[in-house]
C-alpha cells in the first residue's frame, strides 16, 4: 500500500467518525440524560468540524499529488 493510498484511507476514515460523531449526538439527545444538551451539541459540533476538516485536509493533499 503507498502512502497516497492510506492517506486516502485515513481521509475517508475520519470523514466516517465525524458521520458517527453527529449520530451520536442527535441519539444521545433523545435519550433524557443529566448532561446538558446545549453542551453536547456544541462539543459535538465542535468535534465533529474537527474531523471534517482533518479528513478533508488528508484527502485534498493526497489527491494533490
Amino acid at each position: 500500500m503507498t502512502t497516497n493510498e492510506l492517506n486516502i484511507k485515513t481521509g475517508d476514515f475520519l470523514l466516517d467518525i465525524a458521520k458517527l460523531l453527529v449520530a451520536g449526538v442527535v441519539l444521545s439527545s433523545i435519550f433524557d440524560d443529566d448532561m446538558s444538551k446545549d453542551a453536547a451539541f456544541l462539543w459535538g459540533a465542535i468535534a465533529t468540524c474537527v474531523f471534517i476538516a482533518a479528513g478533508y485536509i488528508i484527502l485534498y493533499k493526497s489527491v494533490k499529488k
